[in-house]
């Protein structure tokens, strides 16, 4: 570098801690944490509209682009190491060719950094030189820069207002935990009575009455908790199935970019999230708001009996909510990291599962094992960081509460030695000081673990704030629908800044007619599928499904009457029965065999020993390749598609079998479009389309 600016400015903002949702938006991530450094409020999503991710990451250009678009200004460097010092910061600098991160410090010996897929971390200088390119991307800001704030986040009462009775049956849930605590305060109060009135007047008939009364209301107590108890697990059992639901249901609308541009396990841990967020509203809110009405009636009881003696608790409870404030940001960010890294480890797990098969016969099994192990370790490891944090609260906490009531006690007995409380107000006064206590430490408690159930919220927001796939009925006629496409000057890229995958891809398909299209590997031949399927959105041009643009003939209806064999389809859990009616309430076992023989299936299921009953799914089938391909295809054909798409749909079939296919789909009145590289399904295509070639209109 031949000059690099050392001027510093204070700055007022902390630089956060932004992790990235999707596998390649490490640079957006970036982009978010130096934004709300120097004054923005931005969040990811914000971030995305300025810019759309692509499954390939984004350029060093790109970032500087979207910098500029938000009141930036950059400047792109070349550096060494040993210059990195003078290097403004916070800055985007490359990491291991292929990841972009935020550099936060320079130090003599170390960097700290934010990197968008594990956080905070500190880097040694030998362990920079290794990863560290030499690319840094300055940003500072410009004289136009005005404050943006688009930031949306996920609350408990997002989630919980559209559950029916949720209102009632948390009341009533209040209402029977506070009579229970009401009934424990009167506990102590048995001693002091014993204490002061019978032991100090020996009258044994007042111990029975005294005795007497507070058995009734241990019963009464006991019994309140019964139905308390049963009321949780209504509540807790109806808040998970709701949650659960509604989140499920929004995934299965999300469009499929959103799955292409995720892990499968970290989509599976934010779904899990559910699990702790439940439990914070059916039970923890309603212990923290009754811990905060106790507190207060338990804290007017104690100021009865003593100011002095109250003041003293009060003092202790005080320094324990200054150490529980000090504690907090490191274990929010030990938390976070936490959670990354135990979703890293379960994607892992779940891709180890989903390879088996070549793991096996590539003979890997140490190799993946290793890979698994590290990715677990990682995720222990941060397990540990929250566990020391938690070990060094906890004996803090303990000398400061056993030394707590040492003094009351001093200061206690002092005030019974000089007459001026009683032997048995002192005894309640401990137990009610220790129900205060525990009131408060657990009010606390609560208010830290709703602090960090935002974390769970906000990877759970990554699901829950996608927009639905805008899926309508349109004005098409299903029954009157013959089945033609075409394509005029169809242009798609993954996002605005990336490479044109179509580019003016013009197609006239007939209905009935059967095409076939042809290219090289990589060239857009299942991106071009999937844009005719309404899949993925085209980026411009237009798309006629019998002479009627498809956004007017309406997507629902669209996709009602095709059908797909996509090369990486797979069976689902079920028999194979259920598999080709793909669960349908209402199947027809007369168009089920009909749509096998059509697949060439049909005989080689009734000869399994359970036929159609036979149980298959995504793994642990003992279906041959070509066997669950015919199944797909059987479960395409009972569908009765006006258009069927097939990707590769016979590549693992015998010659024979995929012939017989052929000839058969031959004999179908529907339009067919298929990709294919073996020449016997080319053959059999009426018409065959090289993707080579731009513009391909017939006549």
């Amino acid at each position: 570098m031949s000059y690099a600016a050392t001027l510093q400015f204070k700055k007022g903002s902390q630089l956060p801690v932004i992790l990235q949702d999707e596998v390649a938006e490490c640079g957006h991530a970036c982009v978010a944490m130096i934004s709300n450094f120097w004054g923005h409020e931005l969040d990811l999503r914000a971030v995305r509209r300025i810019s759309r991710p692509s499954q390939r990451g984004v350029t060093l250009l790109t970032l500087k682009e979207m910098f500029e678009n938000l009141g930036f200004m950059t400047r792109p460097l070349r550096v060494s190491l040993e210059e990195l010092h003078q290097v403004k910061t916070p800055a985007v600098i490359h990491w291991n060719m292929n990841h972009f991160v935020v550099l936060k410090k320079v130090n003599k010996h170390s960097i700290i950094i934010h990197d968008p897929a594990i956080g905070l971390k500190h880097c040694s200088m030998e362990e920079a030189g290794k990863a560290f390119t030499g690319i840094v991307l300055e940003v500072e800001k410009s004289d136009n820069f005005q404050k943006i704030r688009d930031r949306s986040k996920l609350s408990l009462y997002d989630l919980v207002q559209n559950v029916y009775g949720i209102n009632q049956s948390l009341l009533l849930l209040i209402l029977l935990s506070l009579s229970i605590e009401v009934l424990h305060l009167l506990n102590p109060l048995f001693i002091q009575y014993v204490t002061d009135d019978v032991i100090g007047s020996s009258d044994i008939n007042n111990l029975y009455i005294i005795a007497s009364a507070f058995i009734l209301l241990i019963l009464i107590q006991v019994f309140t908790e019964y139905i308390r108890g049963h009321l949780i697990i209504y509540l807790t059992n109806n808040l998970t199935e709701k949650f659960s639901a509604n989140v499920v249901n929004h995934i299965l609308k999300l469009p499929l970019d959103f799955f292409e541009k995720r892990h499968k396990g970290d989509i599976q841990s934010k779904f899990h999230s559910i699990d702790q967020i439940q439990r914070k509203v059916s039970t923890d809110f309603v212990n923290a708001v009754l811990d905060g009405l106790m507190l207060i009636i338990n804290l007017l009881v104690i100021l009865l009996y003593s100011y002095l003696l109250t003041s003293v608790v009060l003092f202790s409870l005080s320094l324990c909510l200054i150490i529980r404030y000090l504690f907090y940001y490191s274990l929010r960010k030990e938390t976070e990291a936490s959670i990354v890294q135990h979703a890293k480890s379960a994607s892992v797990f779940l891709e180890t599962l989903q390879a088996i098969i070549p793991i096996k016969s590539f003979a890997k099994e140490r190799v993946r094992f290793h890979t698994w192990r590290n990715s677990y370790v990682n995720s222990l490891n941060a397990d540990i960081k929250i566990a020391k944090i938690h070990v060094i609260y906890h004996c803090v906490n303990q000398l400061l509460f056993h030394l707590e009531p040492i003094l009351v006690i001093c200061v206690g007995s002092s005030l019974v030695l000089h007459n001026q409380f009683s032997a048995g107000m002192l005894i309640a006064f401990l137990a009610y000081r220790q129900s205060f206590v525990n009131k408060a430490t657990s009010l606390m408690q609560n208010l830290i673990d709703y602090k960090l159930i935002s974390i769970q919220l906000n990877r759970l927001s990554d699901i829950l704030f996608q927009e639905y796939e805008e899926v309508r009925s349109g004005s098409g006629n299903a029954e009157q629908m013959k089945g033609a496409l075409c394509l005029k000057k169809v242009n798609f890229k993954y996002d605005a800044h990336g490479k044109t995958i179509l580019q003016d891809i013009n197609i006239n398909i007939k209905a009935g007619e059967k095409v076939a299209i042809i290219g090289p590997s990589g060239c857009g031949k299942s991106t071009l599928l999937k844009v005719m399927m309404g899949l993925l959105h085209k980026t411009s041009g237009e798309i006629y499904v019998d002479g009627i643009p498809l956004d007017d003939f309406g997507l629902k209806n669209y996709r009602e009457l095709t059908a797909s064999v996509m090369q990486d389809d797979s069976l689902l859990t079920g028999s194979i029965l259920d598999n080709i009616s793909f669960f349908s309430e209402e199947m027809h076992l007369e168009d089920i065999y009909a749509a096998a023989k059509l697949a060439c299936i049909h005989e080689e299921i009734l000869k399994l020993p359970m036929g159609y009953e036979t149980l298959v799914g995504d793994m642990g089938s003992t279906l041959s390749g070509g066997q669950k391909q015919r199944i797909l295809l059987a479960r395409a054909l009972y569908k009765k598609p006006k258009i069927l798409f097939m990707d590769e749909a016979t590549s693992h079939l015998d010659v024979t079998n995929e012939k017989n296919i052929n000839y058969t789909l031959r004999t179908l009145e529907i339009t067919q479009i298929v990709i294919a590289h073996r020449i016997e399904t080319i053959q059999m295509a009426d018409r065959i389309i090289d993707l080579n070639q731009i513009n391909v209109l017939p006549e």
